[in-house]
């Protein structure tokens, strides 16, 4: 049996997008992560190298882990200038994202960088059925990203459709940080509500998103994070990248405003100006796409 390390620090939305990646290892790899890292993949991994911050000190001792294990391999997911140092000084055979094409989406570029290895099985992209259990709305973003939160008439507009069309309850997500606003959003929406941001451990969140009969939310980690575990899952994008940034799997995908991008082309990075990028996103353009996955 082979020992693999598999490398990928950042935001939640890069840890989850990882997820396809590491179910498909042949063998139990070890995680080289942040905190949120080991919370996201303590029900998935056994084995986790943690970086608790950037200092020096901790840089040296995680490099010392990587010495003990005696990796037969380190598939570096993250390709940073951090990653790239940790796996050169570990003097372990490496793949990084190195003839990569970047301007594709990011899990089919972490698939790709897998694959030069032979300790990857193909990802899994078969749909699974889904249970008429209850939609999220992941409706927030964090005061940095107000750039990426839908006006208020855009969720009323797509719950109504979604109430008429499915007749489910809807629930909504989001941080500690976030509650004021989704709660705002909650009180708008038609139907049965319930309200769960800030109230979710990260492994509550997990398995909420994965019990969803889809997922409808801004660009964000438990867009990407209920993606990743078939869910069917419509991303909105407007500030970001769709192309880049679009949930994994032909039981996703990336709407944006078709008026506003009128030539097709996502911004060349992300914008934190607020600005009317959705006010011509359909949500039916979404749902005809996901019929397969949706159909009763």
């Amino acid at each position: 049996m082979k020992k693999v390390g598999i490398i990928r620090f950042s935001a939640l939305g890069d840890i989850a997008s990882t997820l396809p990646i590491v179910r498909a290892c042949k063998y139990p790899p070890v995680l080289i992560t942040s905190p949120l890292g080991k919370a996201l993949y303590e029900d998935e991994c056994d084995s986790f190298i943690v970086m608790r911050d950037k200092s020096g000190r901790e840089v040296f001792r995680v490099l010392t882990e990587l010495w003990r294990n005696r990796f037969d391999v380190i598939v570096d997911l993250q390709s940073n200038d951090r990653s790239k140092m940790l796996t050169a000084l570990a003097m372990t055979p490496r793949v990084n994202s190195r003839g990569i094409n970047q301007q594709q989406q990011t899990t089919k570029i972490l698939a790709d960088i897998a694959q030069q290895t032979d300790c990857f099985n193909p990802v899994d992209l078969i749909p699974e059925k889904r249970n008429k259990s209850y939609i999220v709305l992941n409706v927030g973003s964090s005061e940095k990203w107000r750039s990426k939160r839908l006006p208020d008439h855009k969720w009323i507009e797509f719950s109504q459709q979604l109430l008429e069309r499915f007749n489910l309850p809807f629930v909504l997500t989001g941080s500690e940080e976030e509650w004021a606003y989704v709660q705002h959003i909650a009180q708008l929406i038609p139907g049965v509500v319930e309200v769960v941001a800030g109230r979710t451990t990260l492994q509550e969140l997990k398995q909420l998103l994965k019990g969803a009969f889809l997922t409808v939310s801004t660009d964000s980690g438990p867009m990407h994070l209920s993606a990743v575990q078939k869910t069917p899952t419509i991303g909105l994008f407007g500030a970001t990248n769709w192309v880049k940034s679009a949930p994994f799997g032909s039981w996703s995908v990336a709407l944006f405003d078709r008026v506003f991008y009128a030539d097709g082309k996502p911004p060349p990075s992300s914008r934190q100006i607020i600005d009317d990028y959705y006010h011509h996103i359909r949500i039916e353009e979404g749902l005809e796409a996901l019929k397969h996955v949706l159909a009763p």
